[in-house]
């Protein structure tokens, strides 16, 4: 029997990852005289959290297959599961962003 990498902890890591993203580019917003409002956040970045729980997710489904070919290349004592799983959240927003932006110009 096959164990597998997709966990609720590593969802709960990939989550945590996604939203480490968002509060990041929170932080280094340009108008930081405002407060939070959320409605108007999620006006403003509502396609791209939908964009990003879609890639999150699609990544994380794939989390066993990722792990399985980065841990060719890494070292043992690496935490690889739970890093891969982080990554998920948080790196796909960074990847996607690379593809996107000269897209717009």
């Amino acid at each position: 029997m096959e164990t597998t990498n997709i966990t609720l902890i590593n969802g709960i890591i990939a989550f945590l990852g996604m939203a480490l993203f968002f509060l990041i580019r929170y932080r280094n917003r340009k108008n930081k005289s405002k407060p939070f409002q959320l409605a108007y956040w999620l006006n403003d970045n509502g396609l791209e959290l939908i964009i990003s729980v879609i890639t999150s997710a699609a990544c994380f489904l794939m989390l066993d297959d990722i792990v399985f070919y980065i841990s060719k290349i890494t070292p043992n004592e690496l935490p690889l599961v739970k890093v891969t799983a982080f990554l998920c959240g948080y790196a796909n927003q960074w990847i996607l962003k690379l593809i996107i932006n000269p897209l717009k110009k």
